[in-house]
């Protein structure tokens, strides 16, 4: 390879991994403020209501077998329940909703479940479970007629 190839793969390695250390660390920064958000809302009020998505691998079931889907759908039930049990368990905090289909959770956390959740290796994110406006039908795509 000749030193000018090399010196052009190593600049474009250095931009990529550039890059993704900035989007990660945008992440860790909107994902934290998401969390001084509910933590804020949890002081507010004694609790909050939130979705917990969990660490674990998943695909849309429609790009799935049947025998693959049913497997997925056990792992995360697994999932959900060494997390429930876990973090909720013994708490004033309650399961609200589980999905068969994505390996999220809705819970209603008091401040103590907030700081399992902050530290368990189970969370891959956290968000609000709130109410959104709906999109005005302008915003939406045209339908093929």
């Amino acid at each position: 390879m000749s030193q000018a190839r090399c010196v052009i793969r190593c600049a474009a390695l250095v931009w990529a991994m550039s890059t993704a250390a900035v989007a990660c660390a945008q992440g860790v920064k909107a994902e934290a403020m998401r969390l001084d958000s509910i933590s804020a809302q949890v002081a507010s009020s004694g609790s909050a209501r939130v979705i917990v998505l969990l660490d674990v691998p998943f695909a849309p079931e429609g790009t799935l077998s049947a025998a693959a889907a049913a497997q997925q759908r056990k792992a995360i039930a697994a999932a959900q329940d060494a997390f429930v049990n876990q973090v909720v368990k013994g708490s004033a905090s309650k399961v609200i909703n589980r999905f068969a289909w994505t390996p999220s959770i809705v819970l209603e956390i008091d401040a103590p479940t907030l700081e399992r959740i902050k530290r368990s290796k189970r969370v891959k994110a956290v968000e609000a479970d709130q109410l959104m406006q709906p999109m005005a039908p302008s915003a939406l795509p045209a339908s093929p007629e």
